[in-house]
């Protein structure tokens, strides 16, 4: 079977981030329309847990600063917040968000040896080429750490033979099962997880509308496996 010289190509994932690649392809914004749905979930999450009660977060790829911001106006006003992100671009955004308790680091989370309360990376996982490498460095910056992965395996895109490489920049396809077996495997212990509803709240393509229609009458689990536009909260230990 022949391949198209496209798919040949060798891609550089880090390089998309920093050279403005994935911000054209965002429109400009780096998702900035989606933080105020993601900093819900993550309330969501803390309020089921009141244990957790953090008084440091710091996002890991934070993007462009939104869901830091949203959540240092809902949260303990003795809380502060740092977000980690390698792309100049994305950095650039956050600059108009930082205030006196959330600060915007631009490079590697890992190589500043603070550590936290709760380590946040939202929709970063799928992202990474070593996926499980990640989830272990995200285990050493924070007591609790909450993921945000998207469950982009299902029915439907397996049928339509859809990647994501190209669409929107996932290189790893999880269903839930491999989304909490890969937390595991990274040597944390799973407390908590619950799906949220991405497509239904957050509807970015006209044929997300059709597809919603099944999503509404079927249970999440379901209609996660068939149709995705589902994501996974995670919170670990």
């Amino acid at each position: 079977m022949s391949q198209s010289p496209k798919s040949l190509l060798p891609i550089s994932v880090r390089k998309t981030y920093a050279d403005g690649s994935y911000a054209a392809a965002t429109g400009g914004t780096w998702h900035f329309e989606d933080s105020a749905f993601k900093a819900g979930q993550v309330l969501r999450m803390l309020r089921r847990h009141p244990e957790v009660n953090p008084d440091s977060i710091c996002d890991i790829g934070c993007g462009s600063g939104g869901v830091l911001s949203e959540l240092e106006c809902k949260l303990d006003p003795a809380a502060w917040f740092t977000g980690y992100e390698v792309s100049p671009q994305a950095h650039a955004l956050c600059q108009r968000l930082g205030g006196a308790r959330c600060e915007y680091v631009l490079g590697d989370p890992f190589a500043d040896a603070r550590f936290f309360d709760v380590a946040l990376a939202l929709d970063v996982v799928e992202h990474v080429e070593d996926c499980f490498g990640f989830v272990r460095q995200c285990g050493t910056k924070a007591t609790w750490k909450i993921y945000h992965i998207p469950l982009d395996a299902s029915a439907s895109t397996l049928l339509r033979g859809t990647n994501c490489w190209e669409s929107v920049g996932h290189l790893h396809l999880f269903t839930r099962e491999k989304a909490l077996k890969t937390v595991q495997y990274s040597g944390q212990k799973i407390v908590d997880w619950f799906l949220t509803p991405v497509s239904l709240e957050r509807p970015h393509r006209r044929a997300t509308r059709f597809t919603n229609i099944p999503r509404r009458i079927l249970p999440e689990l379901l209609a996660s496996r068939i149709f995705g536009g589902y994501s996974i909260m995670i919170l670990a230990k």
